[in-house]
């Protein structure tokens, strides 16, 4: 948990920091699509708009900040709660995504990326886990103040989500700031 939460604000700084150097653009977005989730034969698959970044298959939004041209970093937040009858649920995904877009200068371009995220869901008990992974997709900047992702993504969770993997396809839509 700490190691994952320094990681990440670590990742923040970072991306902040390279923004601010030059003039960088931002897009911000959310995306839609399907997750299957894996474990000892059995699967889950979990359809969102938003679509999820995490194993408890919550909404997220997502800023890819653009270090470079070519190198993106990408924090990642998802957040829901559960309330009703006197009991609740809340969960808390946070992760980031560090890509590499192999054509930045042209206005679709093939990237690839490695990703890791928290995740943490209190009810009764708290669960938690870390995910790790990767993600291969295509952008396509439309106009000059939008963006569409087509992206597959692969991560392995542990902790008490551990031997998750989870399988996901996406469509992003972002605007460019």
């Amino acid at each position: 948990m700490r190691i994952t939460a320094a990681i990440l604000a670590l990742t923040c700084s970072a991306a902040t920091t390279a923004a601010a150097q030059e003039k960088q653009s931002v897009e911000i977005g959310t995306s839609l699509g399907v997750t299957i989730f894996s474990r000892s034969g059995s699967t889950v698959t979990a359809i969102g708009v938003p679509a999820t970044l995490g194993p408890a298959a919550q909404p997220s939004v997502y800023a890819t900040i653009f270090a470079t041209p070519s190198v993106t970093i990408e924090p990642q937040l998802g957040l829901m709660h559960f309330s009703g009858s006197g009991s609740s649920i809340t969960m808390v995904d946070v992760g980031t995504q560090v890509g590499y877009l192999a054509t930045p200068a042209e206005r679709g371009s093939p990237y690839v990326a490695a990703n890791v995220a928290y995740q943490t869901i209190s009810d009764f008990t708290s669960l938690h886990g870390v995910g790790v992974g990767g993600a291969l997709g295509y952008r396509v900047r439309v106009g000059r103040g939008a963006a569409v992702r087509l992206e597959g993504r692969y991560r392995h969770w542990m902790g008490d989500f551990d031997g998750l993997n989870e399988i996901g396809f996406a469509v992003g839509l972002g605007g460019i700031l």
